[in-house]
């Protein structure tokens, strides 16, 4: 683990990020793996960006191969909506490239396609994506606590079982695409596991 601070704030880099990266450049190359890096960082600035915005300073920022956690500071609340847009703001940011893109006529290009395969990724309502995480605090808003985490949790099985269906299509059709049937299987274990991390 590699640990440095900008600022007040420590920062801490797992080797899982390094592993994933190299992962990333045996089967995209170095190009299409700084394309994917470049993109992740974006979606990660966002959701930062939007919590200096509201005012609130991370304690702590924890990178992995399975994406950037902000721990933050004890005592500091924010409301439900706020927690909300901090959430929604990554997959905000990888759409608004991924719109440059089609305006500026690289609709094709791999910047877009990354772009847009996170975007809607992280819309999607089941935890722990983006869009699983707004959907349970814009549900809190509206029911409390305890009710809006079981309808958040209902809803993200429902939506993972097609998706798990579909992983396991396109792993048969093509003979090597296993993404998403291994990210359908990551995001069925947070479920059945129970873990609950904080949202970005």
């Amino acid at each position: 683990m590699i640990r440095f601070a900008i600022g007040p704030c420590p920062i801490e880099i797992h080797f899982s990020c390094f592993a994933l990266f190299a992962f990333c450049c045996i089967f995209t190359g170095m190009g299409g793996s700084a394309i994917c890096f470049v993109s992740v960082l974006l979606h990660e600035s966002a959701h930062l960006g939007a919590m200096l915005s509201l005012h609130m300073a991370p304690a702590r920022i924890i990178l992995s191969a399975l994406g950037c956690r902000v721990v933050l500071n004890r005592g500091c609340h924010l409301s439900d909506w706020k927690q909300a847009i901090i959430s929604l703001s990554g997959p905000a940011a990888n759409w608004l490239v991924f719109l440059s893109t089609l305006i500026l006529g690289f609709a094709d290009s791999p910047l877009a396609m990354v772009n847009l395969a996170l975007g809607l990724t992280h819309i999607l309502p089941i935890e722990p994506l983006d869009g699983g995480f707004a959907l349970r605090y814009i549900l809190r808003s509206q029911f409390g606590e305890e009710k809006a985490d079981s309808v958040s949790k209902g809803i993200s099985v429902l939506f993972l079982l097609p998706l798990a269906l579909l992983g396991f299509y396109i792993l048969l059709r093509t003979q090597y695409n296993y993404s998403l049937l291994a990210l359908s299987i990551y995001l069925m274990l947070y479920l059945v596991l129970g873990k609950d991390e904080a949202a970005p």
